[in-house]
């Protein structure tokens, strides 16, 4: 297998060239070590931050930001947000809520990423 993707964990954002063997590794064109562990966690398990809206129940109109406590697998972030766009929240809600516990049983939680007075 070969892979080429852009690392994003620092500035530099190093073009890596990603050859696989036998579960064998082999980079080219990173600068760190860093490109390295992040491109063997973007091969076998790539994860994301989930990041949308709510829609908040006093107000037809009004949406809250919210976002994953932590990250999820790639594959799973559509489907988090549709399940997300089935939920209503009341008021108040303070940043870093839990608006959704658990979602999609992968063991993480949505949170609130605003205040809902500032919204």
């Amino acid at each position: 297998m070969n892979n080429d993707i852009t690392c994003i964990i620092c500035p530099l954002g190093c073009k890596i060239h990603i050859e696989e063997e036998n579960n064998d590794f082999t980079f080219s064109g990173n600068i760190c070590s860093k490109g390295e562990k992040y491109s063997i966690l973007e091969i076998k398990n790539p994860i994301r931050i989930v990041t949308t809206t709510v829609f908040v129940d006093n107000d037809n109109h009004r949406l809250l930001p919210v976002r994953s406590k932590k990250g999820i697998h790639k594959d799973l972030v559509l489907k988090c947000i549709v399940e997300l766009s089935k939920i209503k929240v009341k008021t108040p809600i303070k940043c870093g809520d839990i608006i959704y516990e658990n979602i999609l049983g992968t063991g993480v939680n949505i949170i609130a990423s605003r205040d809902s007075s500032n919204i």
